[in-house]
């Protein structure tokens, strides 16, 4: 007997949990409430998310898809003063010296239609709206057209995003990690200023006194732009949001740079509460991914990463049980769950030294040991697999941040703040 796996949500996470899972004979129901191709936040790759990608089959299409090529990062203060380029190529071998820039709406679609093509029944505009345990599985009500319907299966995946399914439902408990509330700005432009020659497909993050910009080229024309800010600052500015990216946009020489000649695309979208994690994952009988499992603030462009390898681990563990099992044992419901977190934990420690302005001053050292700028590019790229080695020099580079906060080690950056934030005449064309 063959139950299918039902699967809520058809981004990166449900896409590649059904693909892999149809691709080694499983029936697949994938419910999505939207309809593809359609707009989402989160457009750059790091490239160890390529072993996600190669493992489903779905690497060559990826490949070919005509993506913006991304051969590093770079960071720099929002005055010029310091700037920091890194580039994957110096320390990874193929295919992880580079990755892509991607607009979701294809990227994503790209990823659900070979689902579809591996096997997987995918229901567009299927909306869940409850969840049951049975004697036998599980079973979701969802609504589409205008009438409620029932799936019946063996297994529950929970990728429905930052809007969790399941978490609602079972009114499962979970943690902001002790990060403060953040707000997001963003819109597509034309017309901003690109990195020149092969850093023009880079990201490129600006940062800010308090918060920080990201710019992620997604075609000859189409550029990403979006501010993240602490939410007390949106507050505190009693300005709109558009008005306070405006402000910002004057106030920092860097970003006047990139955008005096810009023109919005798109109307300007926001994002808040960015940070929060699930702290169970797995049941007897379901798993959450993605999203739905947590969410990370997006300064080091982890979510589709984070994604893809959380709807791995939960096709592996669906694909570990037997013809016969009915439930996932506690031990491996608490295996998932260490699993994920683990994951997320590696962009966890690289988002607070992100934020922490001495442990920052380590990150841009301008002529740092070449065994810790190997190690910043791993982490970088993704890499959630370090071998002893590298997994020692992350430690040192780790340590090095402690200290910096208490002695100088690495030399003082200047981040001049400027709470007044005039909101001037702007160039940036809404």
């Amino acid at each position: 007997m063959n139950d299918p796996v039902i699967i809520v949500g058809g981004g990166p996470a449900g896409s590649a949990a059904a693909s892999l899972l149809a691709r080694n004979g499983k029936r697949v129901l994938l419910l999505e409430k939207e309809s593809f191709p359609r707009f989402h936040i989160g457009e750059s790759l790091l490239p160890f998310c390529h072993r996600v990608l190669q493992r489903i089959g779905v690497w060559d299409k990826v490949r070919n898809a005509g993506f913006m090529v991304k051969a590093g990062a770079e960071f720099v203060l929002s005055d010029g003063s310091s700037f920091r380029r890194f580039w994957f190529g110096e320390s990874l071998p193929e295919p992880y010296d580079k990755t892509f820039q991607v607009e979701r709406s294809k990227f994503d679609a790209l990823l659900l239609d070979h689902a579809k093509e591996s096997g997987a029944t995918v229901l567009a505009g299927a909306a869940a709206r409850d969840f049951r345990e049975t004697p036998d599985g599980v079973e979701v009500d969802y609504a589409l057209a205008g009438r409620i319907e029932r799936a019946r299966g063996r297994w529950l995946l929970d990728a429905t995003g930052r809007e969790p399914f399941l978490s609602r439902l079972l009114r499962i408990p979970k943690t902001d990690l002790g990060v403060p509330k953040k707000m997001a700005v963003y819109a597509h432009f034309r017309n901003v200023r690109r990195n020149p020659g092969k850093a023009e497909g880079n990201i490129t993050v600006v940062r800010l006194p308090h918060g920080w910009f990201w710019f992620i080229p997604l075609d000859e024309e189409k550029t990403s732009v979006g501010m993240v800010r602490p939410l007390s600052v949106f507050q505190e500015a009693k300005k709109s949001p558009v008005e306070l990216f405006e402000a910002t946009v004057q106030d920092s020489k860097e970003l006047r740079s990139r955008l005096h000649k810009a023109q919005a695309m798109t109307p300007f979208r926001t994002t808040a509460d960015y940070t929060y994690r699930l702290e169970r994952l797995a049941g007897r009988r379901w798993l959450a991914a993605g999203d739905a499992a947590g969410f990370l603030d997006p300064v080091f462009s982890s979510g589709v990463t984070v994604a893809l390898e959380g709807g791995l681990a939960a096709a592996e563990m669906i694909l570990s049980q037997s013809e016969r099992s009915r439930e996932f044992s506690g031990a491996a419901q608490r295996a998932y769950t260490r699993r994920i977190h683990a994951l997320a934990r590696r962009f966890e420690e690289m988002i607070q030294m992100f934020y922490d302005d001495r442990s920052f001053e380590v990150f841009m050292t301008p002529r740092p040991p070449q065994s810790m700028k190997e190690a910043v590019i791993h982490l970088l790229a993704g890499n959630s697999d370090l071998h002893p080695s590298l997994w020692l020099r992350v430690k040192v580079f780790y340590l090095l941040c402690k200290l910096q906060r208490n002695w100088r080690l690495a030399p003082a950056l200047e981040y001049r703040p400027n709470p007044a934030l005039r909101l001037g005449a702007s160039r940036v064309s809404l």
